[in-house]
């Protein structure tokens, strides 16, 4: 036995450099997560889809934030009063930290809001921030931004008053564009404080790297206040907005959670993994818009023509396979909180050969026909499921005899689109930020620019809101928040189209996720339990996940084989 003595050393070498390793590295846990689309910015003020609402939320957190369920829970703040008349809010924040170590301050809060209202910003969601106290003003450039009604009284105390009672301020601030920035970083480099290496959060993960089109990598914030309690090291997020390819990512075992499910491959799904196959209903709508500042669009015969000719059901049973959510006959999802949702679309209750007789009839009012059909431009998000409702729709137009049309872009393109009102006819969706119909309606309001993709302007439809505003009776609220969504389905600037399910892919091994309405899913509260990287039955089950590699990779670079067998035969 003459290698003995070597042979012991060895070991005792080994359990020195694993003893040296922290044991997070040990042990890490990494998630792998696929999301709908590639970010288009991850600061909260240039943000605009849900994509960028999951990575943003894992990094920082707002006065308010969501629980596993997804509900409204204190965040940064500790506690939160009311004045008697709604209109006051006062917010004391926890003792905690930027990610440098740098206290978060009352005055970050203050300093983001601000910016976030400024005109100058040109933050595409500025809107939401109305009901806060001259928030509407300083954005129409009327006042100064110090006027906005926000306040720090001192460092761990903040004030928020209100233009009119918002009973849905706590989930409001859940919102991205209401969190902190920090301001000593902001103030000092600018619109790069979000690069890898630079971007600071006061949440559970921070920003470790980006590479476009690929992937953005989170790691776990050791300066988190409640990080003790935050299982997973490591999230990567991976841009998936072709359903079918992520599937197949996901079955490879390349994907722990898929943010969608392809409808083509339902049945698939539910005889092999049904236990991982979610959907459930959430607080969403999918609808159709109409650009008023293009004719013919600015006509409400044309309008109506269009949307009552689109056979919704059919396209819900021959294109989605029943998966995708249900038909929507108003704007309003159900589970909508304290809202009068009776009002239905102009054809409700009629049958297919009604509905198409009497759009030709309206086309021809308008000035069209065989000899002058219509003709316009349709466009959608360039996946598979937005494609075969296009062509199906295409075709229902051209059975009232017009001509459609399909114009496919990316879903970072064709937002964009909307958002400069570079359209006539588009595909368009809503995920609610917080449950009340006001986050549906602001967007309709004429002040609400670059998010009124259809430019509608209707001064009933805003006496009805700035009443419901005035509203403190949650009872008399509903029925005035019914009045502007019936007036929304009388004038049709959009139609609806679906209430669509949240559809999600989620291994096994990934504990504690909760279907929920919000569609808010944290990595905060997740864990990965034993089995990652065993895969689906497709995949390769004897796989190592990646904490496993990382760790034999590092301990490989100490004790290569080479080096091994030198000093072995020494």
């Amino acid at each position: 036995m003459k290698h003995l003595p070597r042979f012991c050393a060895l070991v005792l070498a080994t359990a020195f450099v694993l003893s040296a390793i922290p044991f997070e590295a040990q042990a890490g846990k990494t998630l792998h997560r696929g999301n709908s689309s590639e970010p288009y910015s991850l600061d909260p003020h240039r943000a605009v889809s849900a994509a960028e609402n999951n990575i943003i939320g894992d990094m920082i957190i707002g006065l308010y934030t969501e629980d596993a369920k997804g509900a409204a829970i204190l965040g940064a703040a500790e506690s939160a009063e009311t004045s008697a008349d709604g209109l006051t809010w006062t917010f004391k924040l926890r003792d905690h930290t930027w990610s440098d170590g740098q206290p978060v301050t009352a005055e970050d809060f203050v300093y983001a809001l601000r910016r976030e209202i400024d005109p100058n910003t040109a933050a595409e969601y500025a809107s939401i921030l109305y009901p806060i106290k001259n928030a509407f003003k300083i954005n129409q450039k009327q006042l100064p931004v110090d006027k906005m009604g926000v306040r720090a009284v001192d460092a761990k105390t903040l004030v928020i008053e209100l233009e009119n009672p918002a009973p849905f301020l706590p989930e409001l601030l859940t919102h991205y564009t209401t969190f902190p920035i920090p301001k000593h970083v902001v103030e000092k480099i600018g619109s790069d404080w979000t690069r890898p290496g630079t971007m600071l959060s006061n949440g559970p993960y921070v920003l470790a790297e980006w590479r476009p089109h690929d992937h953005v990598r989170l790691v776990k914030n050791p300066k988190f206040y409640d990080a003790a309690n935050v299982k997973i090291d490591e999230v990567f997020y991976y841009p998936a907005d072709e359903d079918n390819a992520a599937l197949k990512r996901y079955r490879a075992g390349e994907l722990d959670m898929q943010d969608r499910w392809p409808f083509n491959e339902h049945k698939w799904l539910m005889a092999n993994i049904p236990t991982e196959a979610h959907h459930a209903t959430g607080l969403s709508v999918s609808y159709v818009s109409f650009n008023m500042t293009r004719k013919p669009f600015d006509d409400i015969r044309v309008r109506k023509a269009l949307a009552e000719s689109i056979d919704r059901e059919a396209i819900a049973k021959d294109v989605y396979q029943g998966f995708f959510g249900d038909v929507a006959d108003s704007f309003l999802p159900p589970g909508m909180a304290n809202v009068d949702r009776s009002a239905k679309v102009p054809w409700a209750g009629m049958t297919m050969d009604q509905r198409r007789a009497e759009a030709k009839s309206l086309l021809a009012q308008a000035g069209f026909g065989p000899n002058h059909p219509l003709k316009f431009s349709y466009n959608y998000i360039s996946a598979p499921d937005p494609k075969r409702a296009a062509v199906a729709m295409q075709s229902m137009w051209h059975d009232i005899g017009v001509e459609v049309d399909l114009v496919a872009t990316e879903a970072k393109v064709h937002w964009n689109l909307l958002q400069v009102r570079n359209f006539e006819v588009a595909q368009n969706g809503w995920v609610f930020d917080y449950n009340d119909a006001k986050n549906w309606f602001f967007q309709f309001q004429a002040a609400a620019v670059q998010m009124n993709n259809s430019a509608y302007d209707n001064a009933s439809f805003e006496e009805a809101l700035h009443s419901a505003d005035l509203e403190q009776d949650l009872s008399a609220r509903a029925k005035l928040l019914g009045q502007a969504d019936a007036k929304l389905l009388a004038d049709l600037p959009a139609v609806p189209q679906f209430f669509p399910y949240t559809r999600h892919l989620v291994k096994s091994y990934v504990l504690n996720w909760i279907d929920n309405p919000r569609d808010v899913n944290r990595t905060r509260w997740l864990d990965i339990g034993p089995g990652q990287g065993q895969g689906t039955p497709t995949a390769d089950a004897g796989a190592t996940t990646q904490h496993d590699r990382g760790l034999w990779d590092w301990v490989g670079s100490w004790f290569s084989a080479e080096a091994w067998s030198k000093w072995w035969n020494s």
